[in-house]
């Protein structure tokens, strides 16, 4: 099978990029096709570049002309879209459609059906707009804190509602969680076109772990409010072990104070082979996140390196998080019950440990790249057949 991965890269490498490179990866071990129809994100560089790119969100002829000669050039029997705003847009869908190529959609994301992605406002949980006008959005600049993004996001959101995109150019869609498919079908889009398939590490973190010494909580992520790294390192305590942090961000200076007062140790941007390096050295990963995460790749990754998880009790986290088999979990707006749960953790290595070979066997059963792979591949031919006999 020849698969053409469509993907936008962050400016910031994160979870959905190496999502991409690991299902591309796994793909290739299988024996099949995999080739790549990317953008970076950061060729966006000047005003006027931002202001074509809010313009053209919801697609354009010229963007859709452009795209249908690139899926032809790669003559893909199925297009698997992941990343695709600001610049690849849902032309990508019209254009596969011109060909006759299915397209599969992975919801990394809630922008479908959210001006922010996050549905979350002013560092809660907001669900105003699932189902009701994205002009919401507008009022309270939920994009950036910006009302011209703000109106370019609601715009695409509810031109292609409106055009009935997600409904008939779509062939599936992939959400990661239970939890994250009902949003979505909260939202609007078709509830018999979505599949749930989780996230799989990448090769990186396929090996079993050995039964090395661990110690310490290590966090994994960006450094911006919704993934609740200030939160978390306003409670980390001083006779905890240093937090190490693997990231960056808006909110790195919350990371450099707490690292010159000996809380936290900041290690950067690091490529999936480091941070396999330090999930197998930690005695604990740490998901504070404050907004809905849908499957992020930091747990799946954990997970495979035996690695237990301390998350949030909000969203998909409590989905994914077995408290006290695979991991625990804490209210993370409230900073004591954080503390506690932590400390508790963190106080118990023999506990930690079980929780990590938990955390392992249920990668293999559940999260393992063959078994992922295997979903994927079920799903294309699935697709492919019904396009065939229409």
């Amino acid at each position: 099978m020849r698969v053409l991965f469509a993907h936008c890269h962050y400016k910031q490498h994160g979870g959905e990029d190496r999502v991409v490179e690991a299902e591309i990866a796994a793909l290739r071990t299988a024996g099949h096709e995999a080739v790549l129809l990317e953008r970076d994100n950061r060729s966006i560089r000047s005003t006027w570049d931002a202001a074509r790119t809010a313009w053209e969100l919801p697609g354009t002829e010229k963007l859709r002309a452009g795209l249908r000669e690139e899926i032809a050039d790669a003559a893909p029997d199925i297009v698997h879209a992941h990343n695709i705003f600001p610049l690849i847009t849902p032309s990508l869908y019209d254009a596969a459609g011109d060909l006759g190529i299915p397209v599969v959609q992975t919801l990394h994301n809630y922008r479908n059906i959210c001006a922010s992605a996050l549905l979350m406002r002013d560092g809660r949980i907001c669900e105003d707009c699932v189902g009701a006008s994205p002009y919401r959005a507008v009022l309270h600049r939920c994009y950036r804190n910006s009302v011209p993004g703000s109106l370019a996001l609601a715009r695409m959101i509810d031109l292609h509602r409106r055009r009935g995109t997600w409904k008939h150019a779509v062939g599936r869609f992939i959400a990661l969680t239970e939890f994250s498919r009902g949003r979505f079908v909260a939202g609007g889009l078709p509830a018999d076109r979505i599949s749930v398939i989780g996230n799989s590490p990448g090769p990186a973190f396929a090996a079993a772990p050995d039964d090395g010494p661990r110690e310490g909580a290590l966090f994994v992520g960006r450094l911006s409010e919704e993934k609740g790294i200030a939160a978390l390192l306003d409670i980390w305590r001083t006779d905890w072990p240093p937090l190490r942090v693997i990231g960056d961000g808006p909110d790195r200076p919350a990371l450099d104070r707490a690292a010159a007062e000996g809380r936290a140790v900041a290690l950067g941007t690091l490529g999936a082979s480091e941070i396999a390096a330090e999930m197998h050295r930690a005695a604990l990963c740490v998901l504070p996140s404050r907004c809905y995460e849908n499957f992020p790749m930091t747990l799946a990754e954990a997970f495979a390196a035996g690695l237990p998880v301390a998350a949030s009790r909000i969203g998909a986290l409590g989905e994914l998080v077995e408290d006290g088999k695979t991991g625990c979990s804490f209210d993370p707006f409230d900073a004591a019950d954080t503390e506690r749960v932590i400390g508790r953790a963190l106080s118990d290595p023999a506990r930690l440990r079980r929780w990590g070979k938990a955390a392992r066997q249920h990668y293999e059963e559940s999260l393992s790249s063959d078994r992922n792979t295997a979903a994927k591949l079920a799903l294309y031919e699935e697709l492919i057949s019904a396009r065939a006999a229409a």
